[in-house]
């Protein structure tokens, strides 16, 4: 009777199991139980079939927690479709469950009919769905009435999501594990933990490194290969930073784009590496290096678009071949006694080594002490290269302790020889200091010299003249005695006596010639005599003009041939100052001369410009009448004298140099190049006045002399 009772009990259970295909969960181990076989899957969207009692005898088998690309029915368009499976829970099961899923679209879950869970965006506008992925973090599952149920997933891929498969991962469609909520939540902290926390301890070893390398690099700018260390470092912390982001992400479709991202920038990070390396060793760039950066460069998009497999380029051939190449030059280097290329040598070898044990690691699933060598992979160069660097500043400052301490030694002896060196040194500038203020004061008497040279060319013939008329007036008042005694003897008393009136006259003008010959030798007197430096009042009028018949005339002595023409505009209210007539005097005759001398030099010979071609002429054949000018005029506070010349002018070039010492534009022998000097220093110390000068290059020069007006000159 028993038997029969269970017999008529079970019955429509078999007859539901000889229809469909149901999921037994008989227990939940500690890793949970993932739903990969007993779905069932069909195109389309019909709200029925989220329900329990529906039919899906005649839908198409399908394992979901495969990749997307190996489930062709799933398209990739933004059609909706739908997964179902039957699970029997055994009653034994009593804990709270939870779901963990990973997915490469948008999904609706449903137990029985009723909406559990939902992930992303569905829409029949297929340009609206959005996918998620969960990334296995624990979601509530009820536990089914009678623990039968239908689990039901309306399921659709978003459109234009770039799909890759980075260092073997995949994107699986719709894989769904039952567990129980401690053994879930363990699981998603150990899956956390293993892909996240490593991410922010790369993030920041390398961000460290990156500001120790540019640290080294700004301090000492002159080895560049600091700065391309530190851009290496820096690429590979931001590329583990946006590494961290994308299993941080949900959204489906920015999973591809970071991972690209991360890729290139370590990529990058190599070349820049591997380029940092070879110039710091001081290698050659051969074909293995151009090999390295071919291969690299077709890693990126092979990464990008050659799906499942094409990573591999990059993550297993690329990173090791820069390995292998970094130990070969750092060997190659250190055997040629390169400094601290060993140091480079053994952090390559490590890294590779840290790279086969990860690989073995990977397919054999066992570990060491826990050690994540993937890590220590990236870690061996970079650290050997700070240790490098390390090792290199202390070898400097082991350096300079030694030369310090060389120093030290020498020291002692080397004050004792600077100490003597001094002495003979302060002896020899003092010495020498004497000799040049004793050339000084024989270049500056042998310009006065020259210039009272020059003066007394011009004296000696001005005295010439009033000393031809004493003698022609002295001869001539003789033969007049004479014939006025003869007169007398004659009795003709009346012409006697009007001989006697030109005998007067005669004596008037050798009276008035000799004065003149007196004043100008008392002015030569004046000028020859040594300066007191006392200022007297002065018509400045009389002593330009005066210097100006002096200097014209001193050159008319050296040359018979030479004639300008002589212009005055004098102020007639131009007060007297009080100067020093001998050294003003002396500006004069130096600044007239020296436009003479312009004037004379121009009409020797002309340059003329024909067709863009410079030729020179002689001035004689052109229309040039040379001329010096002086001027004078009141100003507010001081009196203007101008010496102003049509010669050759100055050049631009030159302008600013014309009253430093020793400076001339005269042929060699013929000036000493301290007139000027002199008379700049005379004029702005001696007398607290300005000389500037303006000049157009081939057509004329100005030379502006100004003394202040004292107060008892008004």
């Amino acid at each position: 009777m028993r038997l029969l009772l269970l017999f008529l009990i079970l019955l429509p259970v078999f007859s539901f199991a000889q229809k469909r295909e149901i999921f037994h969960i008989d227990s939940l181990p500690k890793a949970g139980v993932l739903l990969n076989q007993g779905w069932k899957w069909h195109a389309g969207d019909n709200s029925d079939w989220a329900k329990a009692e529906f039919d899906d005898t005649k839908w198409e088998d399908i394992d979901p927690a495969k990749d997307i690309f190996e489930l062709p029915k799933l398209s990739r368009s933004g059609e909706i479709g739908w997964f179902r499976i039957h699970l029997l829970i055994d009653s034994s099961i009593t804990q709270q469950m939870v779901m963990l899923i990973q997915q490469s679209g948008a999904s609706e879950i449903y137990l029985n009919g009723n909406l559990i869970q939902q992930f992303g965006t569905l829409s029949t506008d297929r340009q609206k769905v959005i996918g998620f992925n969960p990334l296995l973090k624990p979601v509530s599952f009820p536990i089914p009435n009678k623990h039968v149920g239908v689990l039901a997933v309306r399921y659709a891929l978003q459109q234009g999501v770039w799909y890759s498969t980075h260092f073997g991962m995949i994107n699986k469609a719709l894989a769904i594990s039952l567990n129980t909520v401690e053994n879930g939540v363990n699981t998603y902290e150990s899956n956390y933990w293993t892909k996240h926390q490593p991410n922010p301890v790369r993030t920041g070893i390398f961000f460290s490194l990156a500001i120790l390398y540019f640290a080294f690099y700004f301090f000492y700018r002159k080895r560049i290969v600091n700065l391309y260390f530190s851009i290496y470092a820096l690429l590979h912390a931001i590329s583990w930073k946006i590494n961290y982001w994308t299993y941080h992400s949900n959204e489906v479709a920015l999973f591809s784009i970071q991972n690209n991202a991360t890729l290139i920038l370590q990529a990058v990070g190599y070349f820049v590496m591997l380029n940092a390396i070879y110039q710091f060793l001081e290698q050659k760039k051969k074909w293995q290096y151009w090999t390295l950066i071919v291969l690299g460069i077709i890693s990126i998009p092979s990464a990008a678009f050659v799906y499942n497999g094409g990573w591999m380029i990059y993550g297993f051939l690329f990173t090791n071949l820069v390995n292998v190449e970094l130990a070969r030059v750092s060997i190659i280097a250190g055997r040629r006694n390169k400094k601290g290329a060993w140091i480079i040598a053994t952090g390559s070898i490590l890294a590779l080594f840290c790279w086969l044990i990860f690989c073995l690691q990977w397919f054999i699933h066992f570990t060491i002490f826990g050690i994540d060598f993937f890590d220590l992979n990236f870690l061996c160069v970079p650290i050997s290269v700070s240790i490098y660097l390390g090792y290199d500043v202390s070898l400097t400052n082991i350096s300079l302790a030694q030369k310090l301490i060389e120093v030290e030694t020498l020291s002692v002896e080397k004050q004792a020889i600077l100490a003597t060196q001094n002495e003979t040194l302060e002896r020899q500038v003092t010495e020498r200091t004497a000799a040049l203020k004793a050339s000084q004061a024989q270049l500056i008497q042998s310009e006065k010299l020259a210039s009272l040279g020059e003066l007394t060319a011009g004296i000696a013939h001005e005295i010439q003249n009033p000393l031809n008329f004493v003698n022609n007036f002295s001869e001539l008042s003789v033969e007049l005695l004479e014939e006025m005694e003869s007169e007398f003897k004659a009795g003709k008393s009346h012409c006697a006596f009007e001989i006697a009136a030109d005998i007067k006259r005669n004596l008037s003008k050798i009276n008035h010639h000799g004065q003149r010959a007196s004043a100008i030798v008392k002015g030569m007197l004046e000028h020859s005599r040594t300066n007191t430096g006392t200022k007297v009042t002065t018509d400045i009028n009389a002593l330009a003009d005066e210097y100006l018949r002096l200097a014209y005339h001193g050159l008319r002595a050296k040359d018979s041939s030479f004639n300008a023409t002589m212009e005055t505009h004098f102020d007639p209210d131009l007060p007297k100052i009080e100067v020093i007539p001998q050294d003003i005097g002396r500006v004069l005759l130096n600044l007239i001369n020296n436009a003479f001398y312009a004037v004379n030099q121009r009409n020797s010979t002309v340059e003329v410009v024909h067709d863009n071609a410079v030729e020179t002429l002689h001035a004689m054949s052109l229309p040039y009448q040379p001329t010096v000018t002086i001027s004078t005029k009141k100003l507010e506070n001081t009196i203007e004298i101008s010496v102003k010349d049509n010669g050759n002018g100055i050049p631009e070039a030159i302008k600013d140099k014309i009253f430093q010492p020793f400076f001339t534009t005269k042929p060699t022998g013929q000036g000493t190049g301290l007139g000027l000097s002199l008379a700049y220093d005379i004029v702005t110390k001696g007398h607290g006045g300005r000389l500037t000068v303006s000049s157009i290059s081939g057509v004329e020069t100005t030379f502006e002399l100004q003394l202040p007006i004292n107060e008892t000159s008004l």
